[in-house]
């Protein structure tokens, strides 16, 4: 009887602290995870903001064709922006990039998603 119950004391002590390295590495994981999401996040923004600056004497259909390369979608036109792949490039009146927009908004202000 009594090494059935240290038999039993023993299973569950190993059971408890499976559970617990499991919760343990469950936090850890979605720490690094949302570290990623945010460094990813941080990064696009950046390049967001940072395209128009680096394509200023570059022309609307080059930079068309230097974004077409990268995807195998159609370019299309949608309420003033061009639609290349996952990227919106909003044009001024002389096509010379203004702003880039990618195609999800999560609620932020962006010129290709003018109902935000």
């Amino acid at each position: 009887m009594k090494i059935t119950i240290a038999i039993l004391v023993v299973l569950l002590l190993a059971s408890n602290a499976f559970w617990l390295y499991q919760f343990v590495d469950t936090g850890v994981t979605l720490s690094y995870r949302y570290q990623q999401t945010y460094e990813l996040e941080e990064t696009r923004k950046q390049l967001m903001a940072t395209l128009p600056d680096i394509a200023i004497h570059a022309t609307k259909d080059e930079i068309i064709a230097a974004a077409s390369k990268h995807t195998d979608q159609k370019v299309f036109e949608k309420e003033g922006c061009t639609w290349v792949g996952w990227i919106g490039f909003k044009f001024d009146e002389s096509h010379k990039l203004k702003a880039v927009s990618p195609s999800w908004s999560y609620g932020q202000k962006y010129p290709c998603h003018p109902a935000f």
